[in-house]
């Protein structure tokens, strides 16, 4: 008897991991093919094509999870954090296209650094941008003060509509 009560309780505490059926994928197909179809040049897919890329999908997801998961581990850890994301991102080579997807954190004063190093570069190459968005900014700031005259006109407006009718208080 208390052989069964232990096997019940192992089986309570184990979570149940879902066995590969040939020929089938766990994300679903249709939504595939859907986000497939978003790209204007292609037009049809076939199903083995869809079935072939939703696997590809999978074994990549799984992939780059366990390594996230290698990472949680090493910080005796058993959540997968978007910084292990990150650093898997960052230290294996085949995830460097990821880069800019998934970039590794930093704080708000390093953000700040990093863009104030950058923006000489694009200063010393882009004049031309810079002569363009002085131009743009004039031309709003004119706008702006047509719509503010505007604005203006129509308060003088109601308020002489108000003191010649009387009755309407």
């Amino acid at each position: 008897m208390s052989e069964n009560t232990e096997t019940q309780e192992s089986k309570s505490t184990q979570k149940t991991v879902t066995e590969r059926v040939p020929g089938s994928t766990i994300l679903p197909l249709a939504r595939i093919k859907r986000v497939i179809k978003e790209d204007k040049d292609v037009s049809l897919i076939n199903a083995e094509a869809t079935f072939c890329i939703a696997y590809a999908t999978e074994l990549f997801m799984e992939y780059l999870v366990k390594e996230a998961f290698t990472k949680a581990k090493k910080d005796k850890r058993k959540t997968v954090y978007y910084k292990d994301l990150a650093g898997a991102v960052k230290e294996i080579e085949q995830f460097e296209f990821l880069e800019d997807v998934i970039p590794t954190t930093m704080t708000l004063k390093a953000a700040i650094e990093k863009r104030k190093e950058t923006l000489p570069e694009e200063n010393s190459s882009s004049s031309n941008s810079q002569n363009k968005k002085q131009k743009t900014e004039v031309v709003i700031e004119e706008h702006v003060e047509e719509e503010e005259e505007e604005e203006e006109e129509v308060e003088t407006q109601d308020d002489d509509e108000d003191m010649e009718d009387p009755k309407a208080e």
